[in-house]
């Protein structure tokens, strides 16, 4: 039988249990009956923390960590609303397989249903956004043995399946430490592995599909998913042996290709194009792409269409596919058989390089500054090794339609569920997971309204992070929607457009924070200095989100002259 412990060593043989599967490092952000899991964060070997002002902020840092790492990271709270303000970060975790193991701290069944402060149903509180639920045992009482088996269990399955785990773990008073020396804890082994083979009857369709010379590879975000270790060069392998070119969504992974992989520029303005060529396949990789056009223009299509989908995501809203494949492509390329149409690849592209030089020509000439020429610059001035993150309203659409296929940066969104929310958060997750240190965040107005809580605490935590706002006073995206043009301009403002009056120069006040508001030929300078300078740089820049508007359209008609 088990032998009780007090809740402190209970907590340090959980996160242990984590560390053996894998976990480095666990947010935390401060609470009373989270106590136990936070004194226990700061002892248990092999495990870095963290601590960051309220749970929302903290659960979309562990968010950040963890997409970029691959590995599963932890975030500890404390109970009532406090577990409520990581749900949308864990619903992004879950939409986009990241492996998060989300612990909240809860009172006691004797407290439930009676009125105590602080106290809600915490059980399965996140409903199916997490792969797994487990509820814990009240404190220690089940002893040490389980507690290590159950961090092992969570942060294994984080992993292996590919999403985050909600432990639930109810404490009665005290939540102190008493002194008592902390048990030895047991060696569980390593994390699993997943099967990386496909069967033979597996090797058979796949050879018979990849015979086909006239297919397309599309990939989208996640592709090279960090569970999927050398997913990026497989992919480009099998574009080799294939001849297929690759329309490469800008969160792919797969931007940056040598010089013999045939990667699709301009693909998100390509595909508004109506003569395109047919292929006979197309191999679709990781999630939905950012681009609507790509999923409007495959859904004319009659041929065979194939998912790769090693994580279980079933990505295909368009309902399409013919084929489902398991394993990675890593896996695929072995079972390749390959007969390349040399004239099939160079017209894909040939225009793709047409696409490129029709959107850079009417970017050049275009009379004002907008979002897609800062989107460009960022591409431009910010170092390769310099992750960026992106809002996922505009600022991903114009990165993914004005960087170049040639990019090979890390390039983060939260695009699972395309929130605005925990921007700032996610970026401060990822500077502080990449060898870097840094990120550089292309971020709305209104997301930056909703995250500046953010701001303050990536400031105290001496995170470094440059914020490249454009300001268009409110929100522009709705602009590009059919509502804009069904309703007239007074009801458009409205019911669609939030306006703020608000410029960011206020949070240059505060410790750690520098603001700047270039004039649009001195950017890519303003960026270069931001990068090289400690703390969070703000470069905030004015817009009018009509003429972006006109612009898109304007790049989209002239690729469509150019590419017909």
């Amino acid at each position: 039988m088990s032998t009780p412990v007090e809740p402190i060593a209970a907590a340090h043989h959980f996160l242990a249990g984590c560390v053996q599967a894998g976990m480095r490092h666990v947010v935390l952000s401060p609470g009373s009956r989270s106590t136990p899991l936070t004194v226990a964060a700061a002892d248990v070997e092999g495990l870095d923390f963290s601590i960051h002002l309220d749970e929302r902020t903290a659960a979309f840092v562990a968010l950040g960590r963890a997409r970029v790492s691959g590995a599963p990271v932890g975030v500890v709270c404390t109970s009532g609303t406090a577990a409520a303000n990581h749900l949308p970060a864990v619903a992004e975790a879950g939409q986009s397989g990241i492996p998060l193991v989300v612990i909240t701290a809860d009172r006691p069944p004797e407290l439930q249903d009676w009125g105590a402060g602080q106290t809600f149903d915490q059980t399965r509180l996140f409903g199916t956004q997490v792969v797994d639920s487990i509820e814990m045992p009240v404190g220690g009482e089940a002893g040490v043995e389980h507690a290590v088996r159950a961090g092992w269990r969570a942060a294994d399955t984080a992993v292996s399946h590919s999403g985050p785990v909600h432990v639930n773990w109810p404490f009665r008073l005290p939540l102190e430490p008493t002194g008592d020396p902390i048990p030895a804890v047991p060696q569980l082994g390593s994390r699993s592995d997943t099967a990386a083979s496909l069967t033979a009857a597996s090797a058979a369709d796949a050879a018979a599909l990849t015979s086909t010379p006239h297919g397309l590879i599309i990939a989208g975000p996640n592709t090279c998913h960090a569970s999927l270790a050398g997913e990026r060069e497989a992919v480009f392998e099998l574009a080799r042996r294939t001849g297929w070119p690759i329309a490469a969504d800008v969160l792919s992974g797969l931007r940056g290709a040598p010089a013999d992989v045939p990667v699709i520029d301009a693909a998100d303005q390509l595909f508004t194009v109506r003569t395109l060529p047919e292929p006979d396949l197309i191999l679709r990789l990781g999630e939905t792409p950012t681009a609507k056009p790509l999923r409007l223009w495959w859904e004319t299509l009659s041929g065979h269409h194939v998912l790769v989908d090693p994580l279980r995501r079933w990505q295909d809203p368009s309902h399409r596919f013919s084929h489902v494949i398991r394993t990675p492509v890593s896996a695929l390329v072995s079972a390749c058989v390959g007969q390349p149409d040399a004239v099939w690849r160079q017209r894909w592209v040939d225009l793709g390089a047409s696409a490129r030089s029709a959107s850079d020509d009417v970017l050049a000439t275009w009379p004002s500054f907008t979002e897609a020429h800062l989107a460009r610059a960022v591409s431009h001035h910010v170092p390769a090794d310099t992750p960026v993150v992106l809002s996922s309203s505009m600022p991903i659409r114009d990165f993914d339609s004005f960087a170049a296929a040639t990019d090979a940066r890390v390039v983060v969104s939260n695009r699972g569920i395309n929130g605005i929310d925990g921007v700032v958060a996610t970026a401060s997750g990822v500077a502080g997971a990449h060898p870097e240190g840094r990120a550089v965040v292309l971020i709305g107005d209104v997301a930056v309204l909703h995250d500046v809580g953010s701001v303050l605490d990536a400031a105290r935590t001496g995170v470094n992070l440059t914020l490249v706002v454009p300001n268009n006073d409110g929100g522009g995206i709705f602009s590009f929607l059919p509502i804009h043009d069904a309703l007239d301009a007074d009801r458009y403002r409205t019911l669609f457009h939030t306006p703020h009056g608000t410029t960011f120069g206020f949070l240059a006040g505060h410790p750690g924070i520098v603001h700047r508001t270039p004039e649009p030929a001195d950017l890519g300078a303003a960026l270069a200095e931001s990068v090289g300078e400690p703390g969070v740089s703000i470069i905030e820049m004015r817009m009018d989100t009509p003429d972006a508007v006109r612009l898109h359209r304007a790049s989209v008609a002239a690729v469509a002259q150019e590419c017909q």
